[in-house]
């Protein structure tokens, strides 16, 4: 499910952050909100704030930087999700 057009307007206009920067990556690789949410263990709407440049509290900081390299090293949303699976021990 591709990103919304307003969703896409508001990371690219965000400030930067480390979740802008996240976002970023989501949007390049279709990347789904609600995995970014299982990978850090934040909400949905958590997640969008931290898009839109929001604060994000220090114990998301590592996992999301984690998450950032794995999307970065990534093919597609597919390969990121197989990846972010291993890293943080979660169920496909």
């Amino acid at each position: 499910m591709a990103y919304s057009d307003k969703t896409v307007d508001v990371v690219l206009n965000a400030p930067k952050t480390l979740g802008s920067r996240l976002g970023r990556w989501a949007i390049h690789l279709d990347f789904p909100v609600t995995k970014i949410a299982q990978c850090t263990g934040a909400t949905r709407q958590t997640v969008y704030n931290w898009f839109a440049g929001g604060d994000m509290l220090a114990p998301y900081e590592d996992r999301v930087a984690v998450l950032i390299k794995i999307l970065e090293s990534s093919s597609n949303a597919e390969d990121a999700w197989r990846k972010a699976c291993q890293a943080f021990a979660l169920r496909t």
